[in-house]
């Protein structure tokens, strides 16, 4: 299971988000869209205009991801207990500034996937749990609680109940998220295939939607997992269609927030 920052990765942005420059008048604060701006978040290549709630979350986000790389040594040299520990305690150390619970439910996660890492599946199970217990903000996150969750299932020993853990995750759909489709194939195909049966042809035309919005043709293979790994190692370097788009759009090279 990945830690801090994949969802990051994963989640693309919603139509909408390219923002005025911080010259630029603009009364609403870039991440919220709700609240005056009257903070700036700055960032090594950009700054953006905020208001102090979301000022206090990108700053707790960015600190937390910088913080994980120590963690993620620690994890690599199983010394799960100092990790726990450290997660921990940057919690507590920041629980005032988490207005929306972010780092509530991503130290939740966090503290899943080491537990997963040590072998204690049990523990990893509860806190998978209590990380589902959280608002999910749109169908990436749901697919990456599933698969975890699904991998803690099938540890256990319980294979058929993890592949319909990860079916029931996925079968959640949002067009707007289709690029990000092709990441969880081959957790379908992983899942089905510890039970002894083929991917499900009912999953079928999400993997076309996944490659539609790569702008790919479904690679034909011998059978319907075959496939569906194909297409994730075909677009696992390539642009989705928003990307392009954006491209197209702003000609590259502007130093602005890409989708």
């Amino acid at each position: 299971m990945s830690a801090a920052g994949l969802e990051t990765e994963l989640n693309p942005m919603q139509e909408g988000d390219d923002m005025p420059s911080v010259d630029e008048p603009h009364p609403l604060c870039w991440f919220c869209r709700k609240k005056p701006a009257t903070e700036l978040y700055i960032q090594p290549k950009s700054t953006k205009r905020v208001c102090a709630t979301c000022l206090d979350r990108l700053q707790v986000q960015d600190a937390y991801e910088h913080a994980w790389l120590h963690f993620l040594v620690l994890e690599d040299e199983e010394r799960y207990e100092e990790v726990l520990a450290g997660i921990g305690a940057f919690l507590e150390a920041n629980r005032h500034r988490d207005h929306d619970q972010w780092l509530a439910r991503s130290i939740t996660r966090d503290r899943s996937s080491v537990l997963f890492e040590a072998g204690r599946y049990a523990e990893a199970d509860e806190a998978c749990d209590a990380w589902g217990r959280f608002p999910f903000d749109n169908v990436t996150d749901r697919w990456f609680h599933g698969s975890a969750k699904a991998q803690i299932v099938q540890a256990l020993g319980r294979p058929q109940e993890a592949l319909a853990i990860f079916e029931e995750a996925f079968s959640h759909q949002d067009p707007r998220y289709a690029s990000a489709i092709p990441y969880y194939l081959h957790w379908l195909v992983d899942f089905s295939d510890a039970v002894g049966q083929p991917v499900d042809e009912k999953w079928r035309r999400v993997a076309e939607a996944g490659a539609e919005d790569f702008a790919v043709e479904m690679p034909v293979r011998d059978s319907l997992g075959e496939s569906m790994l194909a297409l994730a190692e075909m677009t696992r370097e390539m642009p989705s269609k928003r990307q392009r788009e954006w491209e197209a759009t702003h000609g590259g090279g502007t130093g602005e927030d890409k989708p």
